[in-house]
């Protein structure tokens, strides 16, 4: 079980790293402004990506959500791993 825990965990953060840099990247090609010092914070990408003139795509923002979801997934993954007794 724990293995499994472990594999999850690393998943859910390579994506949300690898997803946050794609977003991130996407954002700057299309010179939606946004400040670099806090695309890696947890949600700021998703709001920009809400926000932006020019309007982004749904599905880019959809994109932005779900690296957030794994972040959360992450962080509570990340607190039971901890938990756990060696």
């Amino acid at each position: 079980m724990r293995n499994l825990v472990i594999v999850v965990f690393l998943l859910s953060v390579l994506y949300a790293v690898l997803g946050n840099t794609v977003v991130y990247v996407i954002l700057i090609r299309r010179k939606v402004p946004l400040r670099s010092l806090w695309a890696g914070t947890p949600g700021y990408l998703y709001r920009v990506c809400k926000e932006a003139t020019p309007i982004v795509s749904t599905g880019l923002q959809r994109f932005a959500f779900s690296t957030n979801i794994a972040f959360l997934v992450a962080m509570v993954l990340g607190v039971s791993l901890a938990g756990f007794q060696h």
